[in-house]
This record gives structure tokens, sequence and C-alpha cells, in this order.
């Protein structure tokens, strides 16, 4: 059987054995080529056919191209049952174990190389990448005749050998082994005498070895070369070199390439550069560009430092105080056999050989403060650069750049930076996709780009539809040594068990940003140990800040890819979320028990001392508002995981908070989503809600269905207490459209079955609304007493949601009855109650009560404010039939005749889209009022009549008795 191996570090050689075999056909060298570019990996149909043809392809170039790879599998065909090239979705891909590729041996002793960096073994990784640079023979896919414009793939293997070459002298100059290096030196500039990098390596080993004139006649050298073909001065790394033979003196110069399509940062950038002294900081979480930004910004000002700039990878935890300065200290050209053994003495002669040398010292990934101390030089004429994805808070006197994801513009341009304006600008929408799928994280941008870079057939929304699904959006954010799994798995991997489980947990859990409060029932702890844990997740920049809620409590949110990497490494366990689900709404019905209920009011059942309650309802609405979000987020997540208890338990417990605050929107979605889940009495309450909702929404036919329905529901499975509330709700709903004796029905029917189920507080309710109906109808006495029962059993039962019924109630029935001075009393009491209850809604049409009382009794000064108030805020919040009673307010207030005949008309208008009866009585009863004010009586007559009309027709005596008499 064959055992084929490949070279492509070179002129493109296929050995079988040891013993080379010819490819004598051009396009076949071209197509074995271009797979082996991408060994393992598939490649496009057309990328291929771009190399075979380039712009001159044949029309039946795919039918020619499967001819050729039909070819090449018979001449690789090894015997054994596998095919090499295999056919994939979109083009073709071959299968080559790693060692029979010199292109995949190169890649692994690299990344072998940067191990070995990494773990601080000098020897190991000198040793690894001149290995990894002997596998070279000439120019990658030398004499391969490729059309394809460019030569991006051998492009860039080139230049990676080069890297590796310049790493390798780097490293054999930290060993001290310049004098080996020469003759090596000398080579590579008569071959590359535009790369400066190797000029300056040559004079560093000249200079170390003690041969001054000769390294000073490098540098001319270089400077000629540079000046005739390209007129440049040599860069600063040059020019510090040569500053430093002339002065006797040489420096380390460890800095990392620099970055360059380096985008964004302006302003961290500016602040560090102009004011850098001391110790900077520069923190944030991985992939974000820390170390980026600090070689960058280093770059910048070395030649201030002209005495050396060193760089340090601390990987974390990964390298001690006392493994960093041996090596600080054996760049600064100490021996090793003069590098003392106690931690304090290194620390000594390693400040001892900086005292008043102007050197910027680097160190990268940095964990804690202690291992950054002992680096610090001491004295002020040295800076330091320190990155950590920790805030490094105790590091004393340093000066902090924290750094967050890129701006939408910043991440374009990264892009643009990258892959050139002309490509991304079109596909400005799929270039935005790109950017949001990587979250603006500059790391994971910077990969994407990469990708593309790699694949210049790619469209842009070619990546972004690949990147558009979650679950493998980390696959394709990998791109060489380039990972963002990688990169996050390093803060991951460092966090205790509890910590990594509760990670998993909040990236599971749906909603936007979470307090640490969540963290309690997800881990089944206390709020302090909770809050601790979360706190260390921010610290190791997992979890990011997202700002205060309104109860002044801190909100933290996940990056969306550290959301997509903690959901691979979470478990699937159910029981932490259906725990938080749970808990969320126990605190949820605690806090309906309290809140003002319309026509359905649950029974509350007792329950047990909780820390969670005691320290988080202080302001239970409030509670609310802060995590409404994450509530709504819970209920379509435990849909989804069939969690029927907790979808219906969380959306019943939700309703009145959705009535209080308007969330009309939100409350139908949130029914729709549990009405699949409910059983027969669960049913019942959320259609009965529904219902509740489409009064709201004056949709009030199907509202009456919804009712009719519920009360059904309530019956089939004999609850007297729910079928009650079916009945007072309908009553309720006969109420708003003027229907006073089929609502006054509905109440008895309700009455009834409140006694029965022993619900008083149902027969409240019952008596304040039949005390409305009374007052309407002109039956003051009745409405009185009606309204004086309703007190008084409120007042026994401690009913403060009763009592304020009664008191608005019996407010309004003064105003009727001409005791205007206790009206605006018990109206302004009402107006408080509602306040202190948190129902903004009711409070605005109290307002409105109130002025209404005011202006008959006189007492106009205070009236403009409140109807301002009043408006501005029914306004905001859209709720018609308050803006249409303002309206009729601002009317008669209003100094101007057409001003008030416009604002009249207008309440007309609104109150008519409503198809309300009542409301349109009044408003015609107001544009009487406005039409009178400018001279047209006739047509003021005429309104005050058709008031009058549906006034009496809707059972509403008491204000069709108020309408001028010249109307009746």
């Amino acid at each position: 059987m064959r055992r084929w191996e490949f070279l492509v570090l070179g002129p493109l050689e296929v050995r079988d054995g040891g013993r080379v075999v010819a490819i004598r056909s051009a396009k076949q060298r071209v197509l074995l080529s271009a797979l082996l570019a991408r060994p393992n990996e598939p490649v496009h149909v057309d990328e291929l056919i771009d190399h075979l043809w380039g712009a001159g392809a044949p029309g039946a170039a795919r039918g020619t191209l499967q001819t050729y790879v039909m070819r090449l599998r018979q001449f690789l065909d090894d015997g054994s049952a596998r095919e090499v090239v295999r056919t994939t979705a979109t083009g073709y891909s071959i299968h080559v174990d790693s060692d029979r590729l010199d292109l995949t041996r190169f890649r692994e002793l690299r990344a072998r190389a940067r191990a070995a960096e990494e773990a601080g073994d000098l020897d190991a990784e000198s040793a690894f990448l001149d290995e990894a640079v002997r596998l070279w023979r000439g120019p990658a896919f030398d004499q391969v005749p490729s059309r394809r414009d460019g030569s991006a793939d051998s492009d860039r293997l080139d230049e990676q050998r080069w890297e590796a070459v310049e790493r390798r002298n780097e490293v054999e100059l930290l060993l001290g082994r310049h004098e080996s290096l020469v003759d090596d030196l000398l080579a590579l500039v008569a071959l590359h005498p535009l790369r400066e990098r190797f000029w300056a390596q040559l004079m560093s080993a000249q200079h170390r070895g003690g041969r001054q004139a000769q390294a000073l006649d490098t540098y001319r050298r270089a400077r000629e070369v540079l000046a005739e073909e390209l007129g440049i001065e040599p860069n600063a790394e040059l020019r510090r070199l040569h500053q430093a033979v002339l002065a006797g003196r040489t420096g380390p110069a460890w800095l990392p390439p620099a970055v360059p399509d380096f985008t964004g940062r302006a302003a961290e950038v500016e602040a560090i550069t102009t004011g850098l002294r001391g110790v900077w900081t520069i923190t944030g979480p991985g992939g974000v560009g820390k170390t980026t930004l600090a070689v960058h910004v280093a770059h910048l000002v070395r030649a201030d430092y002209p005495d050396g700039q060193l760089y340090l990878n601390l990987r974390g935890t990964g390298v001690d105080p006392t493994e960093a300065l041996d090596r600080l200290l054996r760049g600064l050209g100490v021996p090793g056999s003069a590098i003392p053994a106690s931690l304090d003495d290194r620390i000594g002669l390693y400040r001892d050989r900086l005292a008043d040398r102007r050197v910027l010292v680097v160190l990268d990934n940095a964990a804690e403060e202690a291992q950054v101390r002992p680096l610090l030089p001491g004295t002020p004429t040295a800076a330091v650069l320190v990155t950590s994805r920790a805030a490094l808070a105790g590091l004393e006197g340093a000066r902090v750049v924290p750094l967050g994801v890129f701006p939408a513009e910043d991440a374009l341009g990264l892009l643009r930076g990258a892959l050139g304006a002309r490509r991304v600008d079109a596909e400005p929408e799929a270039a935005r996709e790109i950017t949001g799928y990587c979250g603006s994280l500059p790391l994971a941008l910077r990969i994407a780009a990469g990708r593309l870079v790699a694949r210049p057939h790619w469209r842009l929304s070619q990546l972004a539809g690949r990147l558009e699904d979650q679950r493998g959006r980390l696959d394709e954010l990998r791109v060489g040594d380039l990972d963002v799994r990688a990169s996050l798995a390093l803060s991951h991997d460092g966090l205790t068990p509890a910590r990594r489980r509760l990670f998993g947990l909040l990236a599971r859990l749906d909603a936007v940003d979470f307090s640490a409060s969540t963290a309690a029932p997800l881990l089944d702890v206390g709020l302090d140990e909770a809050e601790e844990h979360v706190e260390a997740l921010v610290d190791a920049r997992l979890v990011d800040l997202a700002g205060r809620d309104v109860l002044g409590r801190q909100r933290y949110r996940l990056h969306d890819l550290v959301r997509v990497f903690g959901r691979e490494v979470a478990d699937d366990d159910p029981a932490p979320l259906r725990r938080l689900f749970d808990t969320w709404c126990d605190l949820a019905e605690r806090v309906d028990a309290d809140l003002p209920q319309e026509a359905l009011r649950l029974p509350v059942r007792p329950r047990p001392d909780s820390e969670l309650a005691d320290r988080l309802l202080a302001d239970p609405v409030a509670w609310l508002d802060a995590e409404w979000l994450g509530i709504r987020a819970a209920v379509a997540q435990a849909a989804a995981l069939g969690m029927a208890e907790q979808v219906c338990g969380l959306v019943i417990a939700t309703g009145a908070f959705c009535d209080l605050r308007a969330r009309f929107d939100d409350w139908a979605w949130l029914i729709e989503v549990a009405l699949p889940f409910a059983t027969w009495r669960t049913e019942a309450v959320l259609v009965q809600q529904r219902g509740i909702l489409r009064v709201r929404q004056h949709r009030f036919d199907e509202a009456e269905a919804d009712f009719d329905r519920a009360r059904l529901g309530f019956e089939s499975v004999g609850d007297d207490w729910g079928s009650a509330y079916a009945w007072y709700a309908s009553g309720w709903m006969h109420e708003w459209r003027g229907r006073p004796e089929r609502a006054r029905e509905c109440h008895r029917q309700a009455t009834a079955r409140f006694r029965t189920s022993g619900n008083a507080l149902g027969e409240v309710e019952v008596l304040a609304s039949l005390g409305a109906i009374a007052r309407r109808a002109g039956d003051f006495d009745e409405a009185r007493g009606h309204l004086t029962r309703c007190h008084d059993l409120a007042t026994v039962l401690d009913d403060e949601r009763g009592t304020f019924g009664a008191v608005l109630e019996l407010g309004r029935l003064l105003r009727f009855t001409g005791e205007l001075e206790a009206s605006a009393h018990r109206l302004a009491t009402a107006l408080t109650m509602a306040e202190r209850m948190g129902d903004p809604d009711m409070a605005a049409i109290i307002r409105l009560f109130l002025a209404d009382a005011l202006l008959r009794a006189g007492h106009v000064e205070a009236v403009d404010e409140l109807v301002r108030q009043a408006h501005e805020y029914l306004e905001e919040h859209d709720d018609r039939v308050g803006l249409v009673w303002s309206w009729r307010l601002l009317s008669a207030r209003s100094a101007d005749p057409v001003t008030a005949l416009g604002w009249a008309g207008r309440a007309l208008d609104g109150a008519e889209e409503l198809d309300l009866p009542p409301e349109v009585a009044r408003s015609l009863c107001t544009l009487g009022y406005a039409l009178a004010g400018v001279g047209r009586h006739d047509e003021a007559v005429r309104a005050w009549e058709r008031a009058a009309a549906l006034f009496v027709e809707a059972g509403f005596h008491a204000e069709a008795a108020e309408v001028p008499v010249q109307a009746r």
C-alpha cells in the first residue's frame, strides 16, 4: 500500500515511501497545491476554478474540474478503502495525516514553540523554531503555475516562515548565542534587504559580540538600501540601536510585532501616549484587545525609551515573580550564574539594572497585584504597561484604562482595514451582521476578518450566514492560533466549581440582564453568597456590568459570545432554572396580593418567611419593574422547556402588574403563551384576565365572550370564587358600555357567589360598583347607602383597595349632590391613596375628577396644574379615555373661545372613536358650551339635546339632569 508524503514549503513534491513521484500535468499540480494549501478542509469549486484558469475559465470549467479531480484521485489511490480526495457540499478536500505534510508539521512546530514561550522555556522554543524553519526548501508552492490573481496562500505562508525566522533569531539573542547568528543574519539581510527586523537583529548580534564598527557599518548599509529602494529612513528600532551602539550600550527590544491594521481606541491611545509615566493598567475581558492596544502604544513610544523595551507574557497565574525576574534579568544582560536565588535579591538587582534608564516594560496578561509589584522598576525614568482581565485595583498609583467592545463604527473599521473598504462597502448589511454576531469583540472580528482574507472568493454574506447559528458560532470564530473559545476558556477554567456552574446557568438564562439576586435560587444559596459569586464572575471578565435598575441595584449581563460559550460548558439540568422560575413566581404572587385588582382577586394563600422576599420586596412594584424583562423572558423559556406550572403561575401572578403599568402588549402576549399550558382552572383565570385587558382596550364584544367563557370554566370545576368574579367582570364591562340594568343583574349574581365562597372582599367591590351605577342613575340616596356599606366593610376587612374605591366613589357622588367642598376633600384623599398604592393611571384620572370638582367650587387656582399633570401622563401612556376627559377640561379652562372650541371638538372625536355613549354625551355637553362661547347658539342647543338623549339612553340620569335646561 502506498504511503504518500507531500511537500509544499518550496517546490511541490509528492513522495511515496521516500521516492519522489512526478506529476507531469501542470493542471494536476495546480489542483493538488490548491487542496494542500488547506488540508482536511473543503475548498470551494469556484476557488479551484480560479486557481486553474483565472479570469479565462472556459464555460465547461466545472465539468473539466471534475475530470481533473477524477484523475488526481486515480493517481493518489493508495489501495485503502478511504479516498484521499473527497467531495464536499461545495467543493473538494484532501485528507492527509499531519505527519505526511510539511505545512502541517510547520504549523504544529510553531504552536509548540508558542507553548514553550509561554512556559518560559527558551531553549525548547528555539529548538522547535529551528526545526520549523529547516522544513523550508524555498518559497511556498514554488513553480506551481496557479492562474489565480495574486498569491495570497503562498505569500501568507512565506510571511509565516520569515516571522518564525525572526522569532528564532530573537530567542537566540536572548539565550546569548549572538556569535552563531551573525553569519545567518548576513545571509538574511542579503536575501531580504528591505526587512528591517533582520538588519536590527544583525546589529544587535554584532554589538553584543563586541563588533561595534561592524554594527555601525550595518546601520549605514541598511540606511542606504532603504533610502535607495523605498525613499525612507530606518525605522525607530534601527535608529534606537544606532544610538545605543554609538553610546556604547544596547538594550533589549522584546516587543511583539505591531498590528499593521490597528483600528479604533483613539481616545485610549491618546491618553496613554501623552501621559505614559509610571504604571498604566489596561483591563477588560478576554478578546477585547488589551494586548493589541498595549503593543501598539509601546511601538508608538519606543523611541522615547532608547534603553530598551521589555515584554513579558505572564500567562495569568502561569509565571510567578521569581521566574519572571529570571527572564527579565537575562534580557538585561545578566548571566544566569549571576542571578541570585531569592526573590528579594532578584528584585534588588532588577531595579539596580534599570536605575535611571529609560526603559519601557510591558507585562501582558497579569493575574493579580502580587504578581506585578516585584516587576515594577524603581526609577521614574521607566514606564510600565500592564494588561489584565482583573481590575488590579490594589496596584498603587496605577492609571487604569478599561476596555470594552468596539463601538459599531470601529467594528466596521476593523473589517475595512483588514478586507479593504471596497469589499466591505459592497455588502454593508452583511458587514453589520458579522459585527453583530461577533458582538463587536475585537478578537472575534479579527478572526472573522482573517477567515475572509484567507477566502477572497467568499462573500461577506456567506460568513454571516455561517455565524448566524449560535450553536456553531464559536467553531467559525477560529483561525490559525486565534480562537475566541480558547480565550474565554482561560477565564472559565480559573473559576471555582460553584462559579463555573453559576456561569453556565446564567448563560442558559434567556434574560437580557439580571441582578445578583438571580444567582441565589440558581445555586440555592443566600443573597450575600450569591452576590459574591456574581462579582467573582465580573472579576473574571465573564460577566459585564449593565448599569443600575430602578431600585438602585447593580444589573449584570453576558456578552453574546460569552453566552454562547457558557451554554457550551453548561449542563442541561432543568432543576436550577425551575427553582428560579418558582422563586420569581412566589415573589410575584406576594406582590400581586398587595396590588390593585380589577375584576379578579385570587385567594391569598399563607406563605412561609422568606429572606428573598424580606430583602427584595421593600418596594414590591419597583421590584417587578426592575425584573420585568427577565420575568417576561422566563415565561418564554419556561414554555420552551415545557414547564407548564411555572408558565401559568408567572403569567397569572403578573396580570395585575401589567394592568397597573398599562403593559397591555406584554399582557396579551403572555396570556397567549400560557393558554396552551393551562389546566381547566388556570385557563379560566387566564381568559378572565384577557377579558379585563380587552375592556381596557375597549374591545367589549371580545371581552364579554371571554368573561362568559371564564365563568363556564370556573363553574365546570365548582369554583364559586372564580365564577363570582366572572359575573362581576361582566357587570363592570356593562358599566363601561352604559348598560346599567345588565350591570346590576351581573352584580347581583356576583354577590350571591361571593357570599357562598366567603369572599367578603368581593362584596366590597360589588358595593362600590352598585354605588357608581346608582349615582349615574340619579338615585343618590341608594348610592350613598351602597358606598357607606362598602366603606364600613372595607374598613373592617382592612381592605385598602376597597376603602379607596369607596372614598373615590363618595367623592364623585358628592359632586353630583352639590357638596363640592366635601367632594374635593374626598377626591384629594383618594388621590393620595392612589399614589401610595402605586397606581399612576388611576391617580391621573382622579386629578381630572378633582379638577372638575374644584372648578365647580370656584377654586380655580389649582385646576390648571392638576389638568397639566394628568394630561402629560395620559398622553405619554396613550390612555384614550383619560385623554378625552383632559381635553374636555382643557376646553373648559381655555380663556380663548376658539381654543376652547378646538379642545371640545377633539374630545368629541376621541369619544366617538372609543364608541362609548357616556363619553360621547359628556363631550357633546362640553362642545355645546364651546359653541355658545363663539355665538353659535343653535348648534350648541343641538349638541346638548343629543347629549341629553345619550345620557338618558345609557341610564346616566344624574348627568342628563346637568345638561342646560334649554336642551331638555
